[in-house]
């Protein structure tokens, strides 16, 4: 799960959403909005969830008086994770009789083809989408409000970053499982944990490379997801929630700063845009050549091929002055509002989400949301350390636009652009679309 070409999904995605509107007609915890329904305070369990479906048959009579078993159909986008679903599926079905037909659907356009399928009564009973997704779902109409978690049971068992990932309108739409982030990858052989960007600089002004193979550090330039750090906390950028569009704040002095010492970095590294990519990085790792990088947490799946000497740490700030502000995506489980089973997908929604969580790191190689499991290895952990220090990906519908011009104004400050000048255009580009 954000190099160039998953930069290019989420813009395509934010595209496609936008038309779907007219289709459609543990961490810190902090004060979770009102919810107009009046949720109740009691202490919920998954016990509690199951008491939803008691009773409800797990099977359809037919016609001609047979009984067939009750079916979910399941959508997901990203193979990487059939192992998960596949078993949890099957564990599903033995624990309720509740068939769950798993199927992959491509990414491009996915929300628009499950409107689509929605429309066509062919559609999904539960699917897998991120949370920059969340409120473009939500208003075409494709999803409903988790109907299980109340604010209880999010403090108790979510890191607060998941409640807000997944809260649009005041209301919580669907059921968090597995998280993605940028992290410090650092050649442990070579070099010790950076404690910020300056030690990093400093380790490259005096490392002497015998062999002359080291690259001392890369990180995908194109890719705004990653640059999105360099702004750092002075940055206001949509709200808490990531979609109040009165909220947008770039071109202050703190941001300047930052963005002045990330333009700084060049003198460094000698980076270029072009071919500072994903995929060079990747194999920069695979041959040992790399000593410091910035990742996603796909590579928990491809860490033994690198080497035992590579490990991950949450991003460190630029300098003692300078912060970071790093960006996550939580994945989640929605239910579909055309589901006609709507108490067995919920429940298979919290299943993947809070009671199979357990299982996430090992069939999959992600790092589960839910915060009261046990984060063993010491890569999961540190993924999950900085998960909680991240904000989420925004969902307002500017999506696209944002994405489009914050990759060019990265580019321009790197190539040696006035910062001040550049911050100030994407400021105002941005005032405009907001209008």
């Amino acid at each position: 799960m954000m190099n160039q070409r998953r930069m290019k999904k989420i813009i395509w995605k934010s595209i496609v959403c936008s038309c779907l509107l007219l289709f459609a007609t543990g961490c810190k915890n902090e004060q979770k909005p009102d919810d107009s329904e009046g949720e109740s305070a009691e202490a919920l369990t998954y016990e509690s969830f199951e008491a939803t479906v008691s009773g409800i048959k797990t099977t359809i009579t037919q016609e001609d008086g047979t009984e067939t078993p009750l079916e979910l159909v399941f959508w997901y986008n990203d193979k990487e994770q059939a192992p998960y679903y596949e078993a949890a599926a099957a564990d599903f079905h033995e624990r309720y009789g509740v068939e769950v037909q798993c199927e992959y659907v491509e990414d491009i356009a996915y929300l628009e083809t499950i409107n689509k399928a929605q429309i066509e009564r062919e559609g999904p009973d539960v699917f897998i989408a991120s949370n920059d997704q969340v409120r473009k779902a939500y208003l075409a109409g494709l999803t409903t409000k988790n109907e299980l978690y109340n604010d209880a049971f999010w403090k108790e068992h979510f890191a607060d970053i998941a409640y807000d990932a997944f809260t649009t309108d005041g209301k919580q739409i669907g059921y968090p499982i597995y998280l993605d982030t940028c992290m410090m990858i650092y050649d442990t052989a070579v070099t010790q944990k950076p404690s910020s960007f300056a030690s990093i600089t400093d380790f490259a002004v005096n490392f002497e490379d015998e062999t002359n193979s080291k690259v001392l550090f890369r990180w995908d330039i194109s890719d705004p997801y990653c640059d999105y750090l360099y702004l750092g906390n002075g940055a206001k950028i949509f709200g808490q929630y990531g979609e109040d569009t009165a909220i947008f704040d770039v071109s202050n002095d703190a941001v300047i700063q930052n963005m002045t010492y990330y333009q700084s970095l060049r003198e460094y590294f000698s980076l270029e845009v072009e071919t500072s990519t994903y995929s060079q990085m990747k194999s920069e790792l695979e041959n040992g050549t790399l000593v410091y990088g910035i990742v996603k947490t796909d590579v928990l799946s491809e860490l033994s091929s690198y080497g035992s000497s590579y490990a991950l740490c949450p991003v460190p700030p630029l300098s003692e002055e300078l912060s970071v502000q790093d960006l996550s995506l939580t994945y989640g489980a929605f239910v579909s509002s055309y589901t006609k089973n709507s108490e067995y997908a919920n429940l298979f929604a919290a299943f993947l989400s809070y009671e199979y969580a357990d299982n996430v790191f090992g069939l999959a190689h992600r790092v589960a949301v839910r915060s009261d499991i046990e984060h063993g290895d010491a890569n999961e952990a540190s993924i999950y350390e900085q998960y909680c220090q991240s904000i989420p990906a925004p969902k307002a519908l500017e999506n696209g636009d944002f994405w489009i011009y914050t990759e060019i104004c990265f580019k321009n400050i790197w190539n040696g652009k006035d910062v001040a000048g550049e911050m100030e255009e994407l400021q105002n580009q941005m005032n405009i679309r907001l209008k």
